[in-house]
């Protein structure tokens, strides 16, 4: 399908979070926002810490980097993006109730954004899935230990493909798990006011997209190899 196309279908589709009424939400609210469990006071800082976004962020951190060794590891990405999607789905609507009903819907509309573009991108669908091969090839080459070769960086390119689809991964997670975790501490989004938000959400998306569908392109430019798309 075309990357236009499904940006389009995906941009579309996220209108009905935001139109969905806020009590449908309520389920996720119950289960899966927590509540305060996790957050620690410090008191010599006089501050609060969610321990629990801080580990999701870290569970996330650790899978952007070690994802090449996992079994479907593409599965596994989508079910902790979808789940990190719903935690922070359910933390906003707690939070955004009494919110105007405009914030609320481009609060809910960013987030949807950031999580489905985030997870198209990560997973191939604007590029064809073109690192799915070069991830391969790191994968052999580290546990050949071709990768230790003075020269394995300046002459093959699955170890940039390898650092670049582990940072797709990395983004949407940080974004859903920050904006959780402000919401848990500070009871409202993650920006100044809902312009800025609104100009964060575009900009990050504008990422997202570019570097799925630039970012393997200029790499193979770069490295002068011919990388027919899968």
């Amino acid at each position: 399908m075309d990357k236009i196309v499904i940006l389009i279908l995906v941009a579309a589709f996220g209108i009905i979070f935001a139109l969905v009424p806020s009590r449908t939400y309520n389920i996720l609210t119950k289960t899966l926002s927590f509540d305060k469990k996790g957050i620690r006071y410090i008191r010599r800082r006089h501050d609060k810490v969610d321990a629990l976004a801080n580990l999701f962020l870290f569970i996330g951190l650790i899978f952007s980097v070690f994802y090449f060794v996992l079994p479907f590891y593409s599965l596994i990405y989508a079910v902790f993006l979808i789940f990190s999607f719903l935690c922070v789905l359910g933390q906003s609507n707690r939070v955004l109730k009494k919110k105007n009903r405009n914030v609320y819907r481009i609060v809910i509309y960013g987030l949807y954004l950031m999580a489905a573009i985030g997870l198209v991108s990560a997973l191939g669908l604007l590029n064809n899935h073109v690192a799915d091969m070069m991830v391969t090839t790191y994968r052999t080459d580290l546990f050949a230990g071709n990768v230790f070769d003075i020269f394995y960086l300046l002459t093959n390119h699955s170890i940039i493909v390898y650092i670049l689809q582990g940072i797709l991964f990395f983004i949407p997670v940080y974004c859903m798990w920050s904006q959780f975790k402000y919401m848990r501490l500070e009871n409202t989004y993650k920006a100044m006011n809902i312009l800025t938000y609104a100009i964060k959400v575009l900009f990050i998306c504008i990422v997202m997209i570019f570097l799925a569908v630039e970012g393997f392109d200029f790499i193979n430019f770069v490295y002068q190899v011919e990388y027919k798309e899968a």
